[in-house]
């Protein structure tokens, strides 16, 4: 079964995304700050990130999780171009607003997994 690595603080946001993923069948991880590049399962294949979380809205960590290979979705409650273009440049695959994100995920799951 393949991993989906979550950085997300929010326990709504991250209820609803992980129980998402989950009816998807995929494994789910939840990150945080702390998390090495080295904790990642190998199996990962997809992070996504709230950008909203200072601790989580980090150039260096959207291109770590790129150098391993893994596709981003990032998600923020209001997107501002100077952030996405940050972001998008770091090597995030993709920034959707909040409520987008809920609603589209298991679509994003199967199009960004197969």
């Amino acid at each position: 079964m393949k991993n989906i690595l979550l950085f997300i603080k929010d326990f709504e946001l991250g209820s609803k995304v992980s129980s998402t993923c989950v009816d998807a069948e995929m494994n789910v991880e939840f990150c945080d700050e702390n998390t090495s590049p080295d904790d990642f399962v190998e199996e990962s294949l997809l992070a996504i990130i709230d950008l909203d979380q200072d601790v989580f809205f980090s150039v260096g960590l959207v291109s770590e999780l790129k150098r391993h290979g893994l596709k981003i979705i990032g998600s923020m409650e209001e997107l501002k171009a100077r952030d996405l273009k940050k972001i998008k440049a770091a090597g995030c695959d993709l920034v959707l607003p909040k409520s987008s994100l809920v609603k589209n995920l298991s679509k994003l799951i199967n199009e960004l997994t197969s």
